[in-house]
């Protein structure tokens, strides 16, 4: 995994944005790439959309997307998205419609190469979870898991975690704040309130 940044406030400044035009939308967006896996092409960065910015086709990505709307609204295919939004979008699941009136920064994770292709893609659709108001029980809100990694919700994250983590601290006084966790890592002092983790296990 090449790690660019390993602590970023998203909607501070500061941060290497580049412009990046997304297949089959415009304006370009602006983007920060925080870290790449060059072995299976996946992902996570930080996307700026300009208020106005739309993806009117359908289309689909080859690859699972999974991301956290932090400030303004995004819609995709009819559904809504605000702060705290997180959103699940299987490899295939067709989006249409896809649009900001506000203008959105958001965080997303793709489990591969990015690979976009017009037309229906025949997976099911979105999964959308509003993570600062759904319930989280002690122990975090297991909200998708893969082979060698998963995500979950924290009211409280623990004093560090026994994988390599990458935790979004979503909302004031500490967040919205994205910061990259190795084994073991202390979480730093002070960091409260409801967060995302990314958590990636060793093979």
């Amino acid at each position: 995994m090449m790690l660019y940044l390993d602590d970023v406030q998203p909607l501070g400044g500061g941060s290497p944005w580049r412009t990046f035009t997304i297949p089959g939308s415009a304006p370009p967006v602006a983007l920060v790439r925080l870290e790449v896996d060059r072995g299976d092409g996946s992902s996570t960065s930080l996307v700026r959309f300009p208020a106005g910015w739309t993806r009117p086709g359908a289309g689909y990505y080859g690859c699972d997307e999974e991301f956290v709307v932090l400030d303004g609204e995004l819609e995709v295919s009819g559904v809504g998205y605000g702060p705290g939004d997180r959103g699940w979008i299987p490899a295939r699941g067709t989006r249409t419609d896809s649009r900001t009136s506000t203008g959105v920064t958001a965080l997303a994770w793709f489990s591969g190469v990015p690979d976009w292709f017009d037309g229906a893609g025949g997976a099911p659709g979105a999964v959308r979870t509003p993570l600062l108001t759904v319930p989280i029980p002690d122990g975090g809100l297991p909200l998708r898991s893969g082979r060698s990694e998963e995500t979950r919700g924290y009211e409280r994250v623990p004093a560090s975690f026994g994988s390599a983590a990458r935790v979004l601290w979503l909302a004031a006084p500490h967040g919205p704040r994205w910061t990259a966790l190795g084994p073991g890592d202390p979480v730093p002092p002070g960091r409260t309130g409801r967060a995302f983790v990314h958590l990636r296990y060793s093979n």
